[in-house]
């Protein structure tokens, strides 16, 4: 128990400062540079994303779960490091190419550049051994090192220059200090690191992977084509309002990474150790991210318009639809990644990648058609329809091999969101700090008078979730 509570804890606190940091910057680029300029940053990002899409296929995610089922397997560790690096030189060296080649704005190709360095810190970033062996704290501290100096770094050299160079610049700055820390951790812990480079062995390795990281790119693939169909069809103005919606929408997805990074090994040690686990298991996270997007959801809904313009100011009026469109996603995303990765987690990522292939070419047609015709509401309705149909047949597949309820566990967290909202309604002549706060108290309030979790459930958590 108090092995995964300090896991959670630790992660969580971590990555929502981070996230957090990360926000603050987006805001300062946002202000700094005003929309256009935070429109070519996520324009740029856009395409070092892709780039570390391929530059990791999945590796990690199988790196993690074998890992999970054996702390001992270093070689395994060993022979990704040394694939990761060597996939990252090529895409690297291809970008390059194609940034030589293909015709564009010498300012847009130089943002790219600098934020394509970080492929290599990427490349032997520690993560997914620290994940598999359970230890998050290591994860937390090497996040909080790298959003702190690139947050520091910004703000210093943006503010004397006032040059839009600096922002990949301190972000590259802040991914070596991540991996440095990484490595120093390993190396004390574990005396040694070995980076393998040998074919056999990385054939083995990109054949088990394969699914799950042409799955993860054709996601990511068409959850990043929004800046890029709206930066090529419409304005970088476009770009930048679709982003600040967007922006916190990412940030509150640290509730879905927190959980992947936590449970994943823990599913995956149960799926060899304890499958009996399996049900119980997936019915409580379902419930307790429930429990946390639908309140989320309705309440950012209702404030929309007072939280765009708390964090943005004055010009960014047409992110508050955006950001409502997409707060619709955010209800189901970390569901859907809890029951996907579940499918990784117990040696069915053939099915999850054939739902992610269906539902990101859904997507990819989606976002072109909606995003040309309707800009980035068209988008956002794009994104968050592929993603209800993701969920509806990932919860499908995950259920023929792990019986367990998912949807009759909505009704309590409804009925504690609506009381927030009719009540946040009422005194909406409020500062939104204050409503915030207050959405948040009437909700815990409400949801606990309603039993949300009852103390013989938090008991039966304890004999399922824990691995002692």
């Amino acid at each position: 128990m108090k092995r995964i509570t300090k896991n959670f804890a630790s992660l969580f606190i971590s990555d929502a400062v981070s996230r957090i940091l990360g926000f603050f910057a987006i805001v300062y680029i946002a202000r700094t540079l005003s929309a256009e300029g935070l429109g070519i940053i996520s324009y740029g990002m856009a395409f070092f994303t892709y780039a570390l899409l391929f530059a990791n296929p999945g590796l990690t995610t199988i790196g993690a779960r074998e890992i999970a089922k054996d702390h001992n397997n270093r070689r395994i560790i060993e022979e990704i490091l040394g694939l990761r690096l060597t996939l990252a030189s090529l895409i690297f060296l291809l970008f390059i190419i194609g940034l030589i080649v293909i015709p564009g704005k010498p300012i847009t190709k130089n943002i790219i550049f600098f934020y394509l360095l970080s492929l290599f810190p990427f490349a032997i970033l520690l993560e997914f051994v620290f994940q598999g062996r359970e230890e998050m704290g290591c994860i937390g501290i090497s996040r909080l090192v790298q959003y702190s100096i690139y947050v520091i770094l910004l703000f210093v050299l943006l503010n004397i220059s006032h040059d839009i160079l600096m922002v990949p610049i301190s972000f590259f700055i802040g991914y070596c200090a991540a991996t440095g820390i990484l490595i120093f951790v390993f190396l004390n812990k574990y005396k040694s690191l070995k980076i393998r480079f040998s074919l056999r062995p990385w054939r083995n390795l990109l054949i088990v992977s394969f699914p799950v990281g042409l799955a993860v790119i054709f996601n990511q693939v068409s959850l990043n084509l929004p800046p890029i169909i709206l930066g090529v069809f419409h304005s970088k103005v476009e770009v930048g309002v679709f982003s600040a919606g967007f922006k916190i929408i990412i940030m509150l997805l640290i509730i879905e990474r927190v959980f992947h990074y936590v449970f994943f090994p823990v599913i995956s040690k149960q799926f060899i150790h304890a499958p009996e686990k399996l049900r119980s298991s997936f019915t409580f996270l379902t419930r307790l991210l429930f429990a946390i997007t639908i309140p989320l959801t309705f309440g950012g809904i209702i404030l929309a318009d007072g939280l765009i313009s708390f964090v943005y100011g004055a010009g960014f009026e047409g992110a508050i639809i955006i950001f409502r469109i997409l707060l619709l996603y955010f209800l189901v995303a970390p569901v859907n990644t809890i029951f996907g990765y579940g499918l990784v987690s117990i040696n069915q990522e053939r099915r999850f990648f054939k739902i992610i292939t269906y539902t990101a070419l859904i997507n990819l047609i989606l976002i072109i058609i909606l995003g040309i015709n309707f800009k980035g509401q068209g988008a956002a309705i794009a994104l968050f329809v592929s993603e209800t149909i993701a969920i509806v047949l990932m919860s499908r597949e995950l259920k023929k091999f792990v019986k367990f309820k998912s949807l009759k566990y909505i009704i309590k967290p409804l009925i504690a969101s609506i009381i927030m909202v009719i009540v946040l309604c009422v005194l909406k002549y409020l500062s939104i700090i204050i409503l915030v706060i207050l959405g948040i108290f009437i909700y815990s309030i409400v949801f606990y008078l309603i039993k949300g979790f009852s103390k013989e459930e938090i008991r039966n958590l304890k004999q399922t979730i824990i691995q002692k």
